[in-house]
């Protein structure tokens, strides 16, 4: 699997990811065995702090650090795992996921700055990106995703 693709459902709209096997093989190759075990669906959550991102909770796969990103850039999709009695445990998640382990991918349709992020210990992998031709069309997408509320995100293996 070389791509994973996610559907914005509300809006019916449906973006294709390349993996970065190269920058990221573990997380990659994670959330490819993820995705061909079984779609990955989920209602969005936007950011408060750190940009113009949104993100989903999925299934928690420990990974080790790799592709660290501290400014995320429109089209980037990171990885995080929250251990369950360190971030899994912070009330933003307590309350969404409860206490055991937690995960997210979190998807950036705009700038990001994570300094405060990656100050508290959170740290994300960087493992996919939109393809440059969808960046336009994306940047909408989470815009109305800002502006209109949550929607259901199914994300699913790649045709590429």
């Amino acid at each position: 699997m070389e791509t994973i693709e996610f559907t914005l459902t509300r809006q019916q709209k449906t973006f294709t990811a390349r993996l970065l096997r190269e920058e990221a093989p573990v997380t990659a190759q994670a959330i490819a065995d993820m995705l061909t075990a079984a779609p990955v669906e989920g209602l969005s959550y936007h950011s408060i702090y750190s940009g113009q991102e949104f993100y989903v909770y999925t299934p928690p796969v420990e990974v080790p650090l790799e592709n660290h990103v501290v400014w995320p850039k429109a089209g980037q999709l990171v990885y995080y795992f929250f251990p369950a009695r360190m971030y899994a445990g912070m009330h933003v998640h307590k309350d969404r996921i409860g206490l055991g382990d937690g995960a997210e991918i979190a998807l950036w349709y705009g700038h990001g700055d994570l300094r405060i992020v990656t100050e508290t210990g959170i740290r994300g992998n960087l493992f996919a990106e939109v393809i440059p031709e969808q960046l336009d069309d994306f940047y909408q997408a989470g815009d109305r995703i800002l502006a209109e509320g949550r929607e259901q995100v199914i994300f699913r293996p790649g045709h590429g």
